[in-house]
């Protein structure tokens, strides 16, 4: 694939992108589960639930277990107080992420993170790993904007930056992420190591495949030249 050299501007995923949290996610759940005398379900597993927000998480863990799903609301309620003791924790970030993400501030790329997550969990997150202050914007689940995988969060993460959306370079890790960064408008690439909602990386519909971030932000530095337009030149 040739690289185009007009993009500027990048947004990230946050979970399987960014951020491997799916441990502290299943010790949430799993907490919230003992509560109600439901059995836990293995990391691998909630793996798979990850990537539509905390309310779609709930109602896939609960059709796991064979529970119903008549009282997600308050079943979401008490992960979010589990989860906001664990958040932070013991999620790290992926290998190649912190030399990336420094790569491309030096190149003078703006990056965003746009994730289902919620506001609170994501800034908590960002801030205990270092990059918050690495963004120039963070689109989050709870923002009022319809979530991944519709293009609107992502149109407002490039509004965000001043960049327009075929400009800026979606990197993701699931369906999810690409369907979302096809309806904005923005080129997608993938990384293999993120959850997917348990798909096979080879699956993934993406512009390309590339093995962490730091490869990406290598290859796109490196095509774009030391040069750097205005965002919207």
């Amino acid at each position: 694939m040739i690289i185009p050299k007009s993009l500027r501007a990048v947004i990230f995923d946050l979970d399987g992108t960014l951020v491997d949290s799916s441990g502290e996610i299943a010790v949430a759940l799993e907490r919230t589960f003992r509560e109600r005398g439901l059995p836990p379900l293995s990391r691998q597993r909630v793996e798979t639930l990850i990537g539509r927000g905390v309310v779609v998480l709930v109602e896939r863990a609960l059709a796991e277990v064979g529970a119903g799903t008549g009282d997600t609301a308050a079943v979401v309620e008490r992960f979010e107080a589990h989860y906001a003791q664990t958040v932070g924790t013991a999620a790290v970030l992926f290998p190649g992420v912190a030399e990336g993400m420094q790569r491309f501030r030096a190149a003078g790329w703006p990056m965003a993170v746009v994730t289902n997550k919620p506001r609170y969990f994501t800034e908590h997150l960002l801030e205990r790993l270092g990059v918050r202050g690495l963004l120039a914007a963070i689109v989050a689940g709870d923002d009022g904007i319809r979530r991944k995988p519709h293009g609107d969060m992502l149109i407002a993460a490039c509004k965000a930056m001043d960049v327009l959306p075929e400009r800026t370079l979606m990197l993701g890790d699931s369906d999810n992420d690409i369907i979302a960064a096809r309806a904005a408008g923005c080129p997608v690439w993938c990384v293999p190591y993120g959850y997917n909602e348990g798909k096979p990386p080879e699956q993934l519909n993406c512009d390309r495949l590339v093995a962490s971030i730091d490869e990406a932000a290598k290859l796109l530095t490196s095509a774009a030249g030391s040069g750097f337009p205005s965002p919207r030149e």
